[in-house]
């Protein structure tokens, strides 16, 4: 560096020598997430130290399931039966719409399948005929009744016992009837499909369905740990194999993590192939959506 310097008019130039480091040169922006991933790793990563026989590689935590749960049928929602960041079971109730209309089947249907008065005096009725013929019997062996008598007795019991089982097919027409009144109330209760975690809800008491989803839900026990390879590394990583998953940003203990899925398809454009990797997350300790970066461990250490 020069520096000038004026001494009486007379001006003199003096040499410095810069003993700072030369800066690195700084990394392009990029719209490519996994070079941003890289920078992030190489920022956060570079002490780290890996050992010989490693590789490590960036890759981005993720949900193993995100649903929108949505309802089969429309309504307004009467209840919302979950809030945001509740942990949330399969099957359990999420919301509620109104089914005013569909509880009063239901109970109507439960009533009618109750009632067996119509099928006992279809059962007596029978009875009754079948007592009649028998009290003949001794009459038409002695030939003391006319064959008139005999096929009207006859008639009446063969109706007795259509009217009997008649009855009770209708006992099971109602039950059916039950079994639907019961479904189309179902319908109206909306469900999580799965464990996981209430992320957002996305509707809320009054609101309309009209197909629209109620709410966001995440399956965050197993974690997937997406990861994008060069294709030079494709046939090195196989199904079942151990890694170690080390996270970016919060102060979370590296895992221990099991390759679950290698891509057969290489994208043409980056040459990159995709793998993916499950990750247990029983305690929910780690969250979805980080950076991260996996350490392929030797053969030794599998």
């Amino acid at each position: 560096m020069a520096l000038c310097l004026f001494n009486g008019g007379a001006a003199s130039v003096a040499f410095a020598q810069d003993t700072s480091e030369p800066s690195k040169p700084s990394i392009p922006a990029t719209s490519d997430p996994f070079a941003q991933l890289l920078e992030n790793a190489r920022q956060g990563g570079e002490t780290s130290g890996a050992a010989a026989g490693q590789e490590q590689n960036v890759c981005q935590v993720r949900a193993s399931e995100l649903v929108e749960l949505a309802s089969p049928v429309d309504g307004v929602i009467h209840a919302m039966h979950a809030k945001r960041g509740q942990r949330v079971k399969k099957g359990e109730l999420i919301a509620e719409l109104q089914a005013d209309v569909e509880k009063a089947q239901v109970n109507y249907a439960q009533v009618r399948v109750q009632s067996q008065s119509n099928v006992a005096a279809r059962k007596r009725q029978l009875e009754f005929a079948e007592r009649r013929i028998k009290r003949t019997e001794k009459l038409r062996a002695a030939k003391l009744m006319t064959q008139e008598e005999i096929d009207t007795l006859e008639t009446d019991r063969d109706s007795a016992r259509l009217d009997y089982d008649a009855a009770k097919e209708n006992i099971d027409i109602m039950k059916a009837e039950l079994a639907l009144s019961r479904a189309q109330l179902a319908d109206r209760m909306i469900k999580s499909p799965i464990d996981g975690v209430l992320i957002e809800k996305l509707l809320t008491v009054g609101e309309q369905v009209d197909g629209k989803a109620v709410a966001l839900i995440a399956q965050l026990d197993p974690l997937y740990v997406e990861v994008s390879l060069p294709v030079a590394q494709f046939g090195k990583y196989h199904k079942g194999e151990k890694v170690i998953v080390h996270f970016e940003g919060p102060k979370i203990s590296p895992r221990d993590a099991e390759i679950s899925l290698v891509d057969q398809i290489v994208e043409p454009k980056s040459k990159t192939f995709g793998m993916r990797v499950v990750l247990p997350n029983p305690d929910l300790a780690i969250p979805a959506g980080i950076g991260c970066h996996i350490e392929f461990l030797s053969p030794k250490k599998q």
